[in-house]
């Protein structure tokens, strides 16, 4: 048994009903302005107690609300046990407590004496003509609320079962089934009960009809087996009650009642308002898989084995599947969609416990779908009609990838060079397969040539010294075998067009500066006229001879300031897209002007310090003779 994959098709067992205390909402909307609801339910000393069965004599506060605004004449509860009575006349009345918002409040207190059953009942004006509180949800008994007295009687709590183990899942026993020692005994245990009680067990091949017996709606997919007296105990004042069965099938599931209603024991002594219904099972559990191995393409016809571990002859399986568009597009292109899968073999195995399991072994095929989809699937299974999916509603995801595989060649499109010598490099990633061929096309004349080499991906070839265009393309075939080993091949083609040349550029100096006369600023310049006939220029270059270099591509013209004297021997080098390279050079000579520095004489200073000195008596003397 494969303990990760038991509970993959197990829903909830515990199924919530709204019986008893549970059956009452605060926050929902009464049907008739006058009916009451019932807002909580206290027993003295027992203040945080969870169940409704309480010890003999214990006093119970109920409380219960009406519509504040209507004018409520009063509040009883009415039904069975503890004194109450079920004519509103004569039962317990509610007394005013409070009021908030728009709801008033009323409360009451009785002594558990008995088995008891109540629902509120409020009026206006005449009291025969009055409102009962509603109970949507209720079990067998009928819309009540119930209280038990847990001394009297109450409804039968799960015990034991032999000859299956309990699973990490407290409601879910495991057991082998077709197997020696598959007898079963259920036991149930009745507190204050006699051995003249009847205790029904309540069996049913799946889930469903369980819960729906307990909710009054009977079906033939339940057997109700009598149960039988074992033993009494004078401790505990309980009685204990089974069933023996063979267990044969893949699944039971089951519950008991009595005359106070279903198995709805949980926590420490506590009888609560949920349904109890537990499992047996012989470890069944299936999963699918998809029989292509690694990435599944457009080219693929998906197909699927569906793996079951101790099934029956009596079910189905299937695959269910829908597909979006993309990862960047969720559009559903194909709805829900399921395809019923066919036995294809059986086996058994030994499990982790030792006991033989019986393995069945399901095909399925859906056909297959483009490049980018994605395949939304689960397995399904029938089992005597109810449904049960692999996983739980969280479907399986496939991506579908293209069946062309992706091809990267190098040299690089429209590549230049003057090496007749050319290494070819290729690099190839497919989703699936393996490389079936390669083959190249050289375009020189030469024919298509193998080049497959599966450590290097590499190929050189020898082109004829001739400038020219060359487009080489590599065919490329992958085998991608799909699981009815019927080999297809995949093919795809790259091209890159290379560019042989040979020849060099051509570089003219069409005017520079001239050394007929000495250059003394260091300031020269230069004129050239370039050009290549067949790749194209690439770079032109000036370096200076004094350790600048200059970068003059698409100029044609370039100055330069020399710093010190000197000849300087000057290269123009251009060089075309292949590398090929012609040079011209010039040669300067420089030498720079020193200019030599003037010196006043001390005579001159004089004068000037003198002519300052009179021009400013001069003005001075005239601004006197302005202001007389």
């Amino acid at each position: 048994m494969n303990n990760k994959k038991t509970y993959t098709f197990v829903v909830i067992i515990l199924i919530t009903l709204s019986l008893g205390l549970g059956s009452f909402d605060p926050k929902m909307h009464a049907a008739s302005p006058t009916e009451p609801i019932l807002e909580s339910l206290v027993a003295e000393g027992l203040e945080d107690f969870q169940g409704i069965n309480f010890p003999n004599l214990t006093l119970i506060t109920v409380e219960y609300s009406v519509d504040r605004f209507i004018g409520i004449s009063g509040i009883v509860i009415v039904g069975s046990g503890s004194n109450l009575s079920l004519t509103p006349e004569t039962s317990l009345a509610l007394n005013y407590s409070s009021s908030l918002v728009d709801r008033s409040y009323y409360k009451g207190t009785f002594s558990l004496t008995g088995f008891t059953t109540f629902k509120g009942y409020a009026w206006i004006g005449d009291i025969t003509n009055g409102t009962y509180e509603e109970l949507e949800n209720f079990n067998h008994l009928g819309p009540w609320h119930y209280l038990y007295v847990t001394e009297e009687g109450t409804p039968p709590a799960f015990h034991s079962i032999d000859n299956a183990t309990v699973t990490q899942n407290s409601y879910i026993y495991y057991t082998p089934s077709n197997q020696t020692n598959n007898t079963i005994v259920i036991r149930y245990e009745i507190y204050g009960g006699t051995e003249n009680d009847t205790v029904t067990l309540a069996l049913s091949k799946y889930r469903d009809p369980i819960t729906d017996v307990a909710l009054g709606v009977f079906n033939g997919n339940v057997t109700f087996i009598e149960m039988d007296w074992q033993e009494g105990n004078t401790t505990t004042t309980s009685i204990i009650f089974n069933t023996t069965l063979e267990f044969t099938d893949r699944t039971i599931f089951f519950s008991a009642n009595n005359s106070y209603g279903w198995d709805m024991w949980g926590g420490i002594n506590e009888v609560r308002t949920q349904l109890n219904v537990y499992m047996i099972y012989n470890g069944f559990y299936f999963e699918s898989s998809t029989l292509q191995e690694g990435k599944i393409t457009d080219l693929d016809n998906i197909e699927f084995n569906i793996t079951t571990h101790n099934s029956t002859d009596v079910e189905k399986y299937g695959i269910r599947y829908f597909v979006t568009q993309g990862l960047d597009n969720d559009t559903e292109i194909i709805p829900f969609t399921e395809v019923e899968a066919t036995l294809n073999r059986n086996y058994t195995v030994e499990n982790e416990n030792g006991y033989s399991d019986t393995i069945r072994e399901y095909f399925v095929s859906i056909g297959s779908f483009s490049k980018g989809n994605i395949l939304h699937y689960e397995a399904y299974n029938l089992y005597y009609g109810a449904f049960y999916n692999e996983t739980g509603g969280i479907m399986k995801l496939v991506y579908i990838y293209d069946s062309v595989p992706e091809i990267d060649l190098y040299p690089v499109n429209n590549t230049y060079t003057n090496d007749y010598n050319v290494t070819f490099y290729y690099e190839i990633e497919t989703s699936r397969g393996s490389l079936y061929s390669v083959e190249m096309d050289f375009d020189d004349g030469t024919p298509i040539t193998d080049i497959m080499d599966i450590d290097t991906n590499t190929s050189v070839h020898y082109y004829p010294q001739v400038t020219g265009e060359y487009n080489a393309t590599l065919y490329i075939s992958i085998n991608i075998t799909r699981v009815n080993d019927i080999p297809v091949l995949v093919n795809a083609t790259v091209s890159t067009i290379i560019y042989l040349d040979f020849e060099n550029p051509t570089l003219e100096i069409t005017s520079h500066t001239s050394n007929d006369s000495a250059i003394i600023d260091g300031y020269v310049e230069v004129y050239f006229d370039y050009s290549d006939a067949y790749a194209g220029i690439g770079r032109v270059w000036i370096f200076w001879d004094d350790g600048v270099v200059q970068n003059v591509t698409d100029d044609y013209f370039a100055f330069h300031n020399y710093v010190e004297n000197g000849n300087y021997t000057v290269i123009i080098m251009v060089e075309d897209k292949a590398g090929n390279q012609f040079n011209s050079t010039i040669l300067f000579s420089v030498v720079l002007e020193v200019e030599t520095p003037t010196t006043t004489s001390p005579y001159a200073t004089l004068s000037i310090l003198f002519s300052l000195l009179v021009a400013g008596y001069v003005i001075n003397k005239k601004n006197k003779t302005n202001r007389k």
